[in-house]
């Protein structure tokens, strides 16, 4: 039986590292997003005002669309090959948040998997904790929310406020990113209670929302033109795949990250119960982000598919197949998956 919010914040407290030359390390997944980086920030922040050295480890620098951000160079490591037996030997607890498992993390795989003491936090539904202590509720919109739960916590133990204007700031990004601002059904009562709170304590809805939503690019306008223009529609338009290959990401000139949000255009066409986008990326690997609505369960199919996510968002990956070819399969699966649903 899972913890109480109070359970394991305790655990937790208790199995912070008692030589203060350690860190805890905190690790979210890779490809990172504003709920992992949002999330991962405040606990960082929040671990250094109780007086622990604490260490966001990436294994990839934050990329330009979350520069708005503003955080700070000292609160984040890049792994490399140079430095990465330099971090282990400063580690004293690895700190999963909005993931589970080592293989989510990239090249900081090894350093959380192989760690003595782990801890986790997460709200994703395909949750498989590899750590001695965990909290995962796949009912929270966002692995924000159950941070502030958790900092809230310890504000009350320790009578010290934590979560000031950049910790809220971080925080609301993390929830305004996972619940679509405030849209998806994973959006609760909780959901705007704790966005209430964070407001008061300083965080900018607004500018949030700009720089997660709706600032965009020339190269980002003409990828998802030529995205769109190329969509096709299968089991009586029920699902809908589009492809972006890197000859289109060149082409068009469009910085990482651009193809966001084309996968939620296409779901919401009104007949599409599930829509794909099958990206190239610059390793080889193709990369689907999957939208679905009520009527096909996107956590579940991904799971069959190797990867993972919530009811309604979830991803996965193919290797060592070409674009055309795996956006067959994924066609036959998920009609074959619609058939049994």
């Amino acid at each position: 039986m899972q913890e109480t919010m109070n359970e394991y914040s305790g655990l937790v407290l208790a199995y912070l590292p008692s030589d203060k030359e350690k860190e805890v390390q905190i690790f979210p997944h890779a490809r990172v997003d504003g709920d992992c980086v949002g999330t991962a920030v405040a606990l960082a922040s929040s671990l250094r005002k109780l007086g622990y050295r604490a260490q966001v480890i990436l294994d990839w620098q934050i990329p330009p669309r979350l520069s708005f951000m503003n955080v700070p160079d000292d609160l984040i490591t890049v792994v490399t090959d140079d430095n990465e037996q330099e971090i282990r030997s400063r580690q004293g607890l690895a700190f999963a948040v909005d993931c589970s498992e080592g293989h989510r993390m990239g090249k900081a795989e090894s350093l959380y998997s192989g760690a003595e003491k782990k801890v986790v936090l997460d709200h994703h539904v395909s949750a498989s904790p590899e750590a001695e202590i965990a909290y995962v509720d796949g009912k929270s919109a966002s692995c924000a929310e159950l941070m502030y739960l958790l900092l809230q916590t310890w504000e009350e133990k320790f009578e010290q406020k934590l979560i000031d204007r950049f910790e809220a700031d971080c925080l609301m990004v993390g929830i305004q990113s996972d619940s679509g601002r405030f849209s998806y059904e994973n959006t609760s009562p909780s959901t705007f209670q704790i966005a209430a709170d964070l407001m008061e304590r300083g965080a900018n809805v607004t500018d949030n929302a700009y720089h997660l939503f709706d600032e965009t690019c020339e190269g980002k306008v003409r990828l998802h033109a030529m995205a769109l223009s190329n969509m096709k529609l299968f089991a009586d338009g029920k699902i809908a795949v589009t492809k972006i290959t890197k000859q289109m990401m060149d082409e068009t000139d469009a910085p990482e990250g651009a193809a966001d949000g084309i996968v939620n255009i296409l779901r919401d066409i009104d007949t599409v119960l599930a829509s794909f986008v099958i990206r190239e990326t610059e390793n080889n690997e193709l990369r689907v982000n999957l939208r679905t609505k009520v009527g096909f369960d996107a956590s579940e199919f991904a799971q069959k598919m190797g990867g993972g996510g919530h009811h309604r968002a979830a991803g996965f990956s193919g290797k060592n197949v070409d674009i055309d070819t795996f956006a067959d399969t994924i066609v036959a699966e998920a009609s074959a998956f619609l058939e049994r649903t």
